[in-house]
């Protein structure tokens, strides 16, 4: 058995309408005010949504990986790659329990309850008290406002990246 990430729930934000599918993992480019930064895609209809649950799966994770390959329509990939991606898969999902909520961030996966939360991303500098995914299930605007806006993301990126 292995740990993955599925999708919970349509609650705040959820373009998918599938019930309980695997996840993919992270689709970022250098967008991710669009949703690719802190929205997590289904590997069934490529929709994204806001929480995943960690759940075991019989499904191997390298399967996962091929299956994921296939669905963002990746050809050239090796085997080496695949075991290397789940290798990845495993190690980032490590830290949570089975049932934990999570959600994504910038690289980063958090159960949903994180707080004091600071950390380089893959494209900028992350500093929160309660994640926006959080303060959204009182105020749904509240995620889109902040993670939504261009300006958030430009203001706070990695200097590296320029």
């Amino acid at each position: 058995m292995a740990k993955f990430i599925f999708k919970a729930n349509d609650r705040v934000l959820s373009f998918c309408d599938c019930v309980g599918e695997p996840a993919m993992s992270t689709g970022q480019l250098d967008c991710p005010w669009c949703g690719c930064g802190w929205l997590i895609a289904c590997s069934k209809c490529s929709r994204s949504f806001t929480f995943a649950e960690v759940r075991e799966t019989e499904i191997p994770l390298a399967e996962l990986g091929r299956r994921e390959t296939q669905a963002r329509g990746v050809t050239a990939v090796t085997e080496e790659e695949i075991a290397e991606w789940a290798d990845g898969m495993a190690e980032a999902l490590d830290p949570f329990d089975v049932g934990d909520v999570v959600v994504y961030l910038d690289g980063s996966y958090w159960t949903v309850d994180s707080t004091s939360i600071e950390f380089t991303g893959y494209f900028a500098h992350h500093k929160f008290d309660r994640l926006p995914h959080a303060e959204a299930l009182a105020d749904a605007t509240r995620l889109n406002a902040i993670l939504g806006d261009r300006n958030y993301w430009i203001e706070r990126e990695r200097p590296d990246r320029e």
